[in-house]
């Protein structure tokens, strides 16, 4: 009976949590109202459920409220209905695609299949690993004491005898984990690792599913499948470490920003902030990579934007901070929650810090370079995208998407060289061989959604009018 239990109160919680997302999805319009619609999109609602429910539930622990299963669910439900109402009042506002070839219709849905098929497997895979040590000292630590008292206790969480455990780290993986142990009844930690893996192959999922809106070719499929199975990605959901989940994030918030530069839609870039605020909120990494995703896309969506432009950008700006401006208050005010990298404006206040290291800003540069062109990882991943990428810029119609993603990408391989060059790392031999691997799966992903977006347009723009030129485009 308690293996019922259990099964049970997995199946409520990604009911729940998938029907939150789900009535986001229908709210900003991409998602009909059809049982066959619901069932292909059932891995970017899990998501997005996520990156809307986690803000919430971080608002309410830095308040003081109590966050226990009975909060969990009146929060899900109320989210259910307040997106679910605004979904109601309006059709979706779908983009009508040119009919595709048979062909690529079908392989479009034997792609989704396959990503349902690959959760799956991987489910079956990681049920019954081990603890690793990051886990149980920063992420579960914190998870098993939401979960316990509901609240952020100070034993923990302002207690300067964990200071080593990163107290400054955001909480949105904590928070999952508390919830999920709420929903089976019971702590599992070892189970744990296949929420995790979930988490990632719905973005995996949330990545084919955007993109296989669009039509036209299905080179998108490579650079997906390649994402999906780095040994990277899927080492790091076995050590229950967050890296791979904020990394999802922002890879599909790149994607929709980029999906957004291209089509004008502003729910590409509602949606965008909303998956930028989810990845500020599980680590510290996250908030730098955001802030070089949404500076690229101000930066190459305000040139000569219409004030709906420029509306549009603001609130996805707006939104990641909405999202993450609560945590990041709790922390500026707790002693114990020391940041082990300083803050860019501290150049101001001790300049003479930063360029006694500047070796090191160009040894982390050299890392990022190094990790992205591993053969056994990435294989051509990187390669790949920046040649891509930089045909398009030739193209002047394509211009703007491809330039974002190359500037995201730089200024987030930027931010991870930042890393390295200001914060104090004792062994930095033994950092890179152990930390190095993760640190670049943010620059990665976005290079991965960056390349199948630009390689979707670049075939699609080919089947359609011949090869890309680099004469102007009529009344451009």
């Amino acid at each position: 009976m308690r293996g019922v239990g259990l099964l049970a109160g997995l199946v409520l919680l990604h009911v729940l949590v998938t029907a939150a997302g789900a009535a986001l999805l229908v709210a900003l319009g991409y998602l009909e109202r059809r049982p066959r619609a619901l069932v292909l999109a059932l891995g970017p609602a899990f998501l997005a459920g996520i990156a809307v429910l986690g803000p919430a539930l971080i608002l309410l622990l830095v308040l003081g409220v109590g966050v226990g299963g009975l909060a969990l669910l009146i929060v899900d439900l109320a989210v259910i209905v307040g997106l679910g109402s605004i979904g109601l009042r309006r059709p979706p506002r779908m983009g009508v695609a040119p009919p595709s070839p048979r062909p690529d219709v079908v392989l479009s849905r034997v792609v989704l299949a396959a990503v349902a098929l690959y959760i799956a497997f991987g489910v079956s895979s990681l049920i019954n690993l081990p603890t690793s040590f990051d886990d149980a000292n920063i992420w579960s630590l914190r998870g098993l004491g939401i979960y316990f008292d509901g609240r952020l206790v100070d034993g923990i969480f302002r207690n300067p005898d964990f200071a080593y455990v990163h107290l400054d780290y955001p909480l949105l993986q904590p928070v999952l984990e508390a919830g999920f142990f709420h929903a089976i009844g019971k702590i599992d930690l070892r189970l744990w690792h296949a929420e995790l893996w979930g988490v990632f192959a719905s973005a995996v999922w949330t990545i084919a599913w955007l993109l296989s809106r669009l039509g036209g070719s299905r080179a998108w499929v490579v650079p997906v499948a390649v994402v999906a199975l780095s040994g990277t990605a899927l080492g790091n959901v076995t050590l229950g470490d967050a890296d791979v989940t904020m990394a999802v994030f922002v890879g599909c918030a790149t994607l929709a920003l980029g999906l957004w530069i291209d089509s004008g839609e502003r729910r590409n870039a509602i949606l965008g902030g909303l998956l930028l605020g989810a990845a500020i909120n599980v680590k510290n990494e996250g908030l730098v990579l955001s802030v070089a995703v949404i500076v690229a896309a101000a930066v190459v969506a305000l040139r000569g934007a219409s004030p709906a432009r420029r509306r549009d950008i603001a609130l996805a700006a707006g939104i990641a901070v909405a999202c993450a401006l609560p945590w990041q208050l709790y922390v500026s005010r707790n002693a114990a929650a020391e940041r082990a990298t300083p803050a860019p404006w501290k150049l101001f206040s001790d300049p003479g810090y930063f360029t006694d290291r500047l070796s090191f800003l160009w040894r982390g540069l050299g890392q990022v370079a190094a990790r992205l062109v591993e053969a056994p990882v990435w294989g051509l991943l990187t390669p790949a995208f920046l040649v891509v990428a930089i045909s398009l810029l030739r193209a002047r119609a394509r211009r703007p998407v491809a330039a974002f993603y190359l500037a995201a990408w730089f200024l987030a391989a930027l931010g991870v060289g930042y890393g390295y060059w200001v914060t104090a790392i004792g062994d930095l031999d033994a950092f890179e061989v152990r930390t190095g691997p993760r640190l670049v799966l943010g620059v990665a992903l976005i290079a991965g959604a960056g390349l199948a977006h630009l390689l979707q347009i670049a075939l699609s723009d080919r089947r359609a009018e011949g090869p890309l030129s680099s004469d102007p485009v009529p009344g451009a």
